[in-house]
């Protein structure tokens, strides 16, 4: 039985939506740092750096999307 992915448009859709958002946000919180609007120990979390939260933060985002714009 085949998987059918048209039934999946909607969460397809909505997981594109969120990966670009958390990359864009990411870009974003990056470059807040980089002009000294924000520093990156304000994103340290769990013994990591903040530029490494950052990063798996835009790597999340980017899996996600990846998810999401899935084709056959």
């Amino acid at each position: 039985m085949p998987y059918d992915l048209e039934k999946n448009v909607r969460i397809r859709q909505v997981l594109l939506l969120i990966g670009i958002t958390l990359l864009a946000l990411s870009v974003l919180l990056f470059l807040g740092c980089l002009v000294n609007f924000f520093e990156f120990n304000s994103f340290a979390a769990f013994g990591h750096s903040g530029l490494r939260s950052l990063a798996a933060l835009a790597v999340f985002g980017c899996l996600l999307a990846a998810i999401g714009s899935w084709d056959d």
